[in-house]
């Protein structure tokens, strides 16, 4: 993806300088990873409070089958290219000053953070993504004594580079992509996934939080409900179909490429190099969910010990056949070597059970 970035960037012009990236770097991923712990203050979202009581009432009598909650009257989503141009310049004017530092924060008291919750908008079509990024960069470019460089890069990158990439596998692989299923995993969906309803708060927040506003960030999709997802080896189908359905920015093109490839690993590498799993140390890091969960983030076993600990080398052992030869899972799949076999065989039982028994957790 970084080299279709870079070329993405020379060939449409964007930040480049003399033939060279802005800023003398092509990527600030590193300066996109701060946690948000309260400061700086995050702004009110750019919301909406629309009237969908007769568009709900068709779908009742259609007899649609629904999931999720919504507050008809309050319906907090744009729903007109002035409204979606109303959030885009909302975005430039208080959001985009902080949008890399906490691009891939998680709070429980913060559903958007400095997101500009504009997929929607580009995902439908009424904003193009070329707009978008116009937009923001001639913003930047009017106040880079106020916005760090790093801000606007990690803005572009989602846009220019990972969500033009994602279409490109999308009309390159599909249709074969869709039943892609390379570490052959077979579990369901736990009931959890529907109510929100479970003991692990960085779940119960990021799955009721999608159920809810339609919405959750794409660390909440990737490293929370994803990662989740993955470790348990829940059928990608079903998983699949659940992002499909539960978030409003969610088009085929878009959400299957994200879902099967970057988040559940299911093409064996088409999208990743890697599988992105992580214990509970990387979801401690990065929020405030471990703080009062019923779970403690650093114990492995016992049962205060949080599933994600158990379940991630679990997962590294059920799957050493297919990540023997990956380079990038080299470090890790030797630190499973050398784990205590007691200890690992307590880890699997662990796992086991979260794993038969997830609305338990």
């Amino acid at each position: 993806m970084e080299n279709f970035y870079r070329m993405m960037r020379k060939k449409h012009d964007i930040m480049i300088v003399n033939g060279q990236p802005d800023g003398g770097k092509w990527n600030f991923d590193q300066s996109n990873r701060k946690k948000w712990t309260g400061e700086p203050e995050i702004p009110h979202e750019r919301g909406f409070r629309k009237d969908v009581t007769r568009a709900l009432e068709e779908i009742k009598e259609a007899e649609v089958k629904t999931f999720g909650n919504i507050e008809a009257e309050n319906f907090n989503w744009p729903t007109s290219r002035g409204d979606c141009l109303s959030v885009l310049n909302y975005f430039c004017e208080n959001l985009l000053i902080h949008f890399g530092d906490y691009q891939d924060a998680l709070h429980t008291e913060e559903k958007y953070l400095f997101h500009s919750r504009l997929s929607f908008a580009m995902n439908s079509k009424i904003l193009s993504p070329k707009e978008v990024i116009d937009k923001v960069l001639d913003h930047y470019y009017e106040n880079t004594t106020e916005i760090d460089i790093s801000q606007i890069e990690g803005f572009v990158r989602q846009i220019l580079g990972w969500r033009e990439y994602m279409r490109g596998i999308y009309w390159k692989e599909m249709p074969d992509y869709a039943n892609l299923n390379e570490l052959d995993n077979h579990n369901k969906l736990p009931d959890f996934f529907w109510s929100g309803d479970t003991k692990m708060n960085c779940l119960e927040h990021a799955i009721g939080q999608s159920l809810d506003d339609a919405y959750a960030h794409h660390i909440q999709r990737l490293m929370v409900i994803g990662n989740y997802a993955l470790l348990t080896q829940i059928h990608p189908d079903e998983v699949d179909a659940w992002y499909l359905g539960v978030y409003i920015d969610a088009i085929e093109w878009v959400e299957i490429t994200n879902t099967r490839g970057m988040s559940q690993f299911a093409d064996g590498g088409v999208v990743a190099t890697k599988p992105y799993v992580s214990s509970a140390n990387y979801i401690n890091k990065m929020s405030n969910y471990c703080g009062d969960c019923h779970y403690s983030h650093t114990k492995k076993l016992g049962e205060k010990a949080c599933p994600f600990n158990a379940l991630y080398w679990n997962f590294l052992d059920e799957k050493r056949e297919h990540f023997k030869n990956n380079n990038r899972m080299a470090m890790m799949m030797s630190l499973l070597d050398k784990k205590d076999k007691k200890e690992l065989s307590d880890l699997k039982e662990r796992a086991k059970k979260v794993i038969e028994h997830p609305d338990k957790f």
